[in-house]
């Protein structure tokens, strides 16, 4: 993967996961949706139509593209709609929205998440959509 490539250029520490992509689509939509009928909903379509719908509040485009530079990428997970690998990146601070533009293929819906799930970048297949970054609110707000 082309990917991977990129990022072991930059010094980030990358392992790649096979047939785990399922287990973290879930865990996706169970930390950024709110009810399980958007849960069943979301699992059987693109998740990121979750944001383009409007169901989340969340920084589109260039915002999110800058948001997603800013984060703190020490530790998280990249993985994607149509693929069942997972990559873990650890060091990932020099890691910007520019190195995920380029994925093809069944790699071409990208999500990356921090450790806890706290906050995702979403890029899209289509690209008059997205990208997407979007923060957990604390529980103190």
């Amino acid at each position: 993967m082309e990917l991977v490539s990129v990022l072991r250029k930059k010094g980030i520490v990358v392992q790649e996961f096979e047939n785990v992509g399922r287990e973290y689509r879930e865990k996706w939509v169970h930390a950024f949706s709110d009810s399980k009928f958007d849960q069943h909903k979301y699992l059987t379509e693109f998740l990121w139509y979750m944001f383009s719908a409007e169901k989340v509040d969340c920084l589109v485009r260039k915002e999110a593209a800058l948001s997603f530079d800013k984060v703190n990428k020490r530790y998280c997970y990249i993985f994607f709609q149509e693929s069942d690998d997972v990559l873990q990146v650890e060091y990932a601070s020099s890691m910007n929205a520019k190195d995920l533009l380029n994925v093809t293929g069944e790699y071409c819906d990208v999500f990356v998440v921090d450790k806890g799930f706290n906050w995702t970048y979403v890029i899209p297949h289509e690209e008059d959509w997205g990208p997407y970054f979007y923060r957990k609110k604390s529980k103190s707000n």
